[in-house]
This record gives C-alpha cells, sequence and structure tokens, in this order.
C-alpha cells in the first residue's frame, strides 16, 4: 500500500486524471443507486411491509374496490388480518384567514392500524366514528398541524372548518405519511367512505366508485393464496349482487406486495438510467486501463528487475492491482460527494413527478455499494495491465528498446480493444439520447388539439355541505362566468369539470347504434360539464354542428358534443349530429349537437381518448376548472379573477393557478427529466471514449516517432503520414461503432415504451450518432496525426 502511494504520488497528472474520470462514473452510479434504494429497495416506513398487499386490477394495477366489494372482502376472506380502504378527497379549509383548499384523503377506520402506523399525538378513528351518522373527526398531518396550531400536541381537540363544516382534530400522523403509499403529500384524513363528496352516498352503495384496497396478510398466508381467494370472492360478490355496478365489469382481480406495486411505474426507468450509468462506468474503467497500459512502457524496466530478483507473476499483479484498488477507492470518495450532490438535483427536479424522491437520503447500503462497485472497478481496470506488465522477459524488453518499439503488439491489441469497447458502449448511449430527444422533440411540437398560449385556468370546488342541491351549484357557476367576463383583458372565459391533457372521469355511455348490455358492459369514455364558451377559450375546434348556449340550462333537452374519437368509433362514415347518446344512469338521452377536434386528454404522448360534454346546468358538479383567455401576460389575472370568484362566494378558494402552457410543462416533465439524465450520461460517455480515441492515436505516434522518421526518409509524404497514423484509430473506432450498433438494436428496444412516435430502429438516430461520432473521432486523431506529419526524420534517427 505505502509502495503504492508512492509510485501514485510520483505522477500526480496521471493519479489526478485517473480517479477524476472513475469519480464521474462511480458518482452517476452512485446518484442512480441512491434513488433506487430509496424507491426500490428500502423497507416502506409500516410495520412488517412485507406482508402489506395492495388489491388492484390485473392491468391497471390500481384499486378497483368499491364499497359493498370491499366489504366482502373485510368480512368474508381467511388470508387477511385486516384489509382496508382510501379514496381521494378534498375539503375547503375555512375560518382561518384566506380560504384555501387542503388535499385529503377519506379512509376506513383502520386504515392506520393496517399499515402499523402510530399518530405522534393523539390517536386514531374507531369503528363507530366510520358508520353514517359517526363524529366529525379528521386525523392531520404534522406539518398542517404545526402550521396552524404550531405544534402537533396543540392541535389535539381544535376544530377545523372543513367544507363549512365543523371537524375535530384527534390524531396527527408522522412528517410525510402519506408520500410513499399515495404518491402525493397529504394533509386531512377522515372517516366515512360514503361521504366521498364528488358522488352521491346512493351511487356508492351500488357499486358506483372505486376505491384503493390494502391488507396485511395473516403469518401462515401467502400472496398465492389470497390471490385465489380475492377471485372467488370476487366472483361470488358478482353473483350475489348482480344489479351493482361493478358486479358487471370484466376485470381480474390481483393481490401484489405493496412495495412492488408503489413502484411499478418508476421502476422501468430507474432500470434503464441503472442500465446507461452503469456503462459510463465501464467506459470510466476502459480509459482508466488505457491510461494505466500508456504508463506500463515506463515501467518496463522496474518489472523486469523485480522479476529477475524473484519476484512471482502473482506478487507483481498483486502489487498491480493493489494500485488500480488504490486510485479506484479514492475515485469513490470523490463520488460519493458527487452522488450526493447528483441525488440532490435529481431530487429538486422529479419531486413534482415521484413525491418519493423527497426523502431519498445515503444511507449504509448506499455506502456498501459506492465501496463494492469502487473495488470491482479496480480489479475490472488494472487486470488487463497487471496481466500485460506481470509477464516481463528481459531479451524482449532489450530488444524493442532498441528498435523503438511500441511496447509489444501485446500491449497495443489490449489497448485497441478497450479502445472498442469504449465505443460501443458509448454509441449505445448515443443512440439511446438521441431515440428520447427526437421523441421528446416529437411530443413537444405535435399538435395537442387546442391553444394553450394566452388561457389562465384554476380550480375550486363545491363542498356539498354549501352546495348540497344541483341548483345552488348552477347559482355560483353562472355568478362566478359573469363576473369573470367582467375583468378587464378577457377575452373569453369558461368553466369546465376538467382540462385537456389531464385526464377526466369517466362513465359508461351507450352510444346510438350499439346493443344494449349492462351498465358494467358498456363502452367508458370520459366525461366533461362545460360552459358554452369552453372550446373558445382553450382554443379547441368545432368541427361540425354548433357549441352549448345559454338556451341550453337545467330545463331544456338534454345536449352534448362528442370528439371525433367518438365519431370514428361508434359514428364511422355517419352523420353524428342527431345521434342520442345514454350517459351512465342518467334517465334521459342526450342529443349530440356538435363535434369537437380531438384534445390530448389522456396526456401528451397518449392518442385523444373518446370523450363528451355536456352543459354545466345538465350535469353540475362540485370540482369546477376556471378558464380565462387574455391577450394580456395570463397571470397578471389572477387576483382580478380571485376577487371576482370571491365576490360570488369568499368562502370559496382557487388553487393550481397555472397557464395551459405551465401545464403542457408539467405533463412532459418525465419524458424531459429522462432525456435529461441519459443525455447527461451519453455525453460524458462520448468524451471519454473520444479522449480514449486521442490517447490512443497520441500515444501510438510518440511510440512510433522512429519508424515514422524512416518512413518519411525514405519518401513517404504528408498524406502517407496522414493516412497511416488516422487509418489506425479509424479502424479501431469503425469497428466499435458497428459493435455499438448491434447493440444499440438489440437494447433500445426496451426503451420503444417510453418512446413517442419514434421507432427504436430509426436509421437518422443510427446514422445521425454513427456519422457525429466518425466526425468526432478523425478531429480527435488529427493533432497528432498532424504532430507525426511534422516530424523531423534526422532528429528521430539520431534519437
Amino acid at each position: 500500500m505505502r509502495y503504492a502511494l508512492r509510485i501514485l504520488l510520483k505522477s500526480p497528472g496521471f493519479t489526478a486524471m485517473a480517479i477524476l474520470t472513475l469519480a464521474l462514473g462511480i458518482g452517476a452510479n452512485t446518484a442512480i443507486f441512491t434513488i433506487a434504494n430509496a424507491l426500490l429497495l428500502r423497507p416502506l416506513p409500516y410495520k412488517d411491509p412485507d406482508r402489506l398487499v395492495r388489491i388492484a386490477t390485473e392491468h391497471n394495477q390500481v384499486g378497483l374496490l368499491s364499497l359493498p366489494y370491499f366489504t366482502a372482502v373485510r368480512d368474508h376472506n381467511r388470508s387477511f388480518s385486516s384489509v382496508a380502504a382510501y379514496g381521494q378527497e378534498s375539503f375547503n379549509l375555512t375560518g382561518r384567514g384566506e380560504a384555501e383548499q387542503i388535499g385529503a384523503e377519506r379512509v376506513t377506520w383502520n386504515l392506520f392500524d393496517v399499515l402499523g402506523v402510530r399518530p405522534i399525538a393523539g390517536r386514531t378513528f374507531r369503528p363507530e366514528e366510520d358508520q353514517p351518522g359517526g363524529n366529525p373527526v379528521v386525523m392531520i398531518s404534522s406539518e398542517l398541524a404545526r402550521r396552524l396550531f404550531n405544534s402537533d400536541a396543540n392541535a389535539i381537540g381544535k376544530n377545523l372548518s372543513l367544507d363549512s363544516k365543523d371537524y375535530t382534530v384527534i390524531g396527527v400522523l408522522p412528517a410525510k405519511f402519506s408520500a410513499p403509499l399515495l404518491g402525493r403529500k397529504l394533509d386531512i384524513f377522515a372517516p366515512r367512505l360514503t361521504e366521498m363528496s364528488i358522488v352521491t352516498p346512493a351511487r356508492i352503495q351500488i357499486g358506483g366508485m372505486y376505491f384503493e384496497g390494502v391488507g396485511r396478510l395473516k403469518p401462515d398466508a401467502s400472496i398465492e393464496q389470497a390471490q385465489a381467494e380475492i377471485e372467488v370472492l370476487y366472483r361470488q360478490y358478482k353473483h350475489d349482487k348482480p344489479g351493482n355496478f361493478d358486479a358487471t365489469v370484466n376485470v381480474t382481480m390481483t393481490v401484489m406486495a405493496l412495495q412492488q406495486n408503489l413502484v411499478a411505474n418508476v421502476r422501468p426507468t430507474l432500470l434503464i438510467l441503472s442500465a446507461a450509468v452503469g456503462f459510463v462506468l465501464l467506459i470510466a474503467c476502459a480509459n482508466v486501463a488505457s491510461l494505466l497500459l500508456s504508463r506500463a512502457l515506463g515501467r518496463r524496466k522496474e518489472f523486469a528487475v523485480r522479476t529477475a530478483l524473484g519476484a512471482s507473476r502473482g506478487a507483481l499483479i498483486r502489487q498491480l492491482l493493489t494500485e488500480s484498488v488504490l486510485l479506484a477507492v479514492a475515485a469513490g470518495a470523490i463520488g460519493i460527494a458527487l452522488g450526493q450532490a447528483g441525488t440532490r438535483l435529481l431530487a429538486v427536479y422529479s419531486t413534482s413527478n415521484f413525491p418519493q424522491m423527497a426523502d431519498v437520503s445515503m444511507d449504509l447500503r448506499v455506502l456498501a455499494f459506492t465501496l463494492a462497485i469502487s473495488i470491482a472497478s479496480g480489479v475490472l481496470f488494472g487486470l488487463t495491465p497487471s496481466l500485460q506488465l506481470s509477464r516481463p522477459d528481459l531479451n524482449t524488453m532489450l530488444r524493442d528498446e532498441g528498435r523503438g518499439s511500441t511496447g509489444g503488439r501485446h500491449r497495443e491489441r489490449a489497448r485497441g480493444l478497450l479502445v472498442v469497447a469504449q465505443v460501443a458502449l458509448a454509441m449505445v448511449l448515443l443512440v439511446g439520447a438521441g431515440l428520447l430527444a427526437r421523441s421528446f422533440l416529437r411530443l413537444r411540437t405535435a399538435s395537442p388539439g387546442f391553444e394553450p398560449r394566452g388561457t389562465l385556468t384554476m380550480q375550486t370546488y363545491l363542498p356539498p355541505s354549501r352546495y348540497p342541491l344541483a341548483r345552488q351549484k348552477i347559482a355560483f357557476y353562472t355568478t362566478a362566468l359573469r363576473n369573470m367576463h367582467a375583468v378587464p383583458g378577457v377575452e373569453a372565459a369558461s368553466i369546465s369539470t376538467a382540462l385537456p391533457v389531464l385526464a377526466n372521469h369517466g362513465t359508461p355511455f351507450l352510444f346510438e347504434g350499439q346493443p344494449v348490455v349492462p351498465l358494467g358492459r358498456r363502452p367508458v369514455a370520459l366525461i366533461q360539464s362545460i360552459s358554452p364558451d369552453y372550446p373558445k377559450t382553450m382554443g379547441i375546434a368545432v368541427v361540425a354542428g354548433r357549441t352549448f348556449n345559454d338556451h341550453d340550462d337545467a330545463d331544456a333537452q338534454p345536449v352534448a358534443l362528442v370528439n371525433q374519437a367518438i365519431v370514428r368509433q361508434f359514428w364511422a362514415n355517419q352523420n353524428p349530429l342527431g345521434k342520442r347518446v345514454l350517459i351512465g344512469n342518467l334517465p334521459k338521452p342526450f342529443e349530440v349537437v356538435g363535434v369537437l377536434g380531438d384534445a390530448k386528454n389522456n396526456g401528451l404522448g397518449v392518442a385523444p381518448g373518446t370523450e363528451v360534454f355536456v352543459p354545466y346546468p345538465q350535469l353540475a358538479s362540485p370540482q369546477l376548472y376556471l378558464s380565462v383567455r387574455t391577450s394580456l401576460e395570463p397571470h397578471t389575472l389572477a387576483s382580478a379573477l380571485r376577487g371576482q370568484v370571491a365576490a360570488a362566494d369568499p368562502d370559496q378558494p382557487l388553487t393550481e393557478i397555472q397557464t395551459m402552457e405551465e401545464r403542457l410543462e408539467s405533463a412532459s416533465a418525465s419524458p424531459r427529466f429522462t432525456m435529461l439524465l441519459i443525455g447527461i450520461f451519453s455525453a460524458t460517455a462520448f468524451i471519454l471514449a473520444v479522449v480514449g480515441i486521442y490517447g490512443v492515436i497520441a500515444y501510438s505516434v510518440a511510440q512510433r516517432t522512429q519508424e515514422l522518421g524512416i518512413r518519411i526518409a525514405l519518401g513517404a509524404d504528408n498524406r502517407d503520414i496522414f493516412r497511416l497514423v488516422i487509418g489506425g484509430g479509424m479502424a479501431l473506432t469503425l469497428i466499435g461503432i458497428g459493435i455499438g450498433l448491434a447493440g444499440s438494436i438489440a437494447l433500445t428496444r426496451v426503451m420503444s415504451a417510453m418512446l413517442y412516435q419514434t421507432s427504436a430502429t430509426d436509421p437518422a438516430i443510427l446514422g445521425a450518432s454513427a456519422g457525429l461520432f466518425l466526425g468526432v473521432a478523425l478531429v480527435a486523431g488529427y493533432l497528432p496525426a498532424r504532430r507525426a506529419m511534422k516530424i523531423d526524420p534526422t532528429e528521430a534517427l539520431r534519437g
């Protein structure tokens, strides 16, 4: 160790270059592993998390438990010690300054017992509080308790006015409790699933509302046993409750480990990123191995003398591997710092998509991983030079030295193989980055089907306690819409229950001309309640017929607009105007009076789904989006609009005040995030590979000075020397590019699901990547080639 340290310190430039090169690879791997460890490997922060499962559907991997089916599972299962359910809710908090909307969840009374989560103050719910007519109680987050009451303990027993109804705080949950389970940060938890605000209790009782389900397996039960039992219970439920909404839905219920379910959406991205940083580390190792081989020429005499004095080959290999591992461990120490910084950056830029990232941090597992890959890297890049140097031949060494040899064909061949490996790995990353960039560019330039510029949106929510009747919701709608139109600079204003890009609520439809089937077997389409100016505000084209008007009120004939996707699917080659549509279990059919252009309604990367629009007065909903179109900077209208909504109801808060352009940015945040990371890693790999090419050619020129001098003396001109020098580097580059392209075609197919209108074997990307590599490699070889052309044959031969 002492000798290795002295040797490394004698060449500070070489040592620094090797350590920094490795630190880049190790740091990138540490950052990605830190995230993978937190999201995929670290146990959930619940009691015995390996016993927790999610009851889901086979395809959605999300909850599909109606309240009556949940009750059947709870009462008749033998595999679970307990089961719980929960659903997303929203509350308007008033009486404490300006009204605000608070993210909430309706839960069964035992959810926290199932998870094994204890409040840090107060208690959890009791069974009687989960019954209709039970006491109005809530549990709140630690963050909300400290914001409203200055401490966790002070919150217990206090009242909160939620949706104009007093609730008593009975418990405070641990900080950041909700994100791992719910994927978002929530502040209020209330019992009684039957009191969900967005649907009536009667609809909930007939299976018309779905919830998330989580269960705790008994000690002697397996997931396979629970799976079989869930299937039997679902078939029995459908037999016993044939009239329930979900009894006619053809799905397969599944039981999945909770942790596996929660990370299902991030696992593919993390696996791809892990492969990318693994490639970067391999390229870094190849680069350092190439540096060690270059340095080996100067140490040939040292190892020849060691061998002559009796050193075994094993001793020489141990010494060389000690040096390389020492280099790698030093790089690992720097890599930890780089990984920590990288993790923080990733957390900042990805928390909006993955709230679990807020809690990502290094632990002993991450440090052990970094130490392991550091040692493995040291062995990996040190092995080839060790095997080369540990077999010195004194006679060969002296003969090579006298002839100005490059140090032996074997060493040159090893350096060439390392360069080929670097180029091939870098090509795979470069192609992957190119595919993601092309996909993202197409995603951003594709028409969303509406005009996002100049549109400001905001959300509000009409609590059932204040707006129990449809006419009360309609009165607010009418007043708010009139007030919004009065704001100077507003060119159009509308109210809707959803917005483009954001997935809407779906409901079963029966379109005229389709066979009459039970409700649960009818096609599901998205549905929106809108005001007349919604198409104008959003910039959605009216393809046929008319939009709504003020005469389409609650007393008028039910009417509807449909998008082009519905026309293509159900009325191809027919006139949709005048067709009739049955919506859900509403008794009267709606007449189609117009067709709107397709707007992206399930995300930017997904083709528009079928969607039906109805006048808000004919299907009033508590959840509202308010939107305006203006030629001014949209956010300058926010204050005036807030005031106009307050004039309609001072207790109605406005949330999510964003332009549609900002919403599009959020919708494309995940693919942009992945593209940037892969781009950074591929750029790093590309630079390392180019440096490797340059190093090989430059070193070759330095070692072949005598040979090149003789060639020039014998009549070789500059073009001959240029071709000779460049040819070797280009041959290695071409071989690496060929292998890399083959690997890219095989490996990038894994990315197909992440690409938008882009083939994983896009010839333009493959060709551009190969061309870029060839061009830069040519530049990398030009400087050494130019130096070779300037060799003075007299000086070369004299030397």
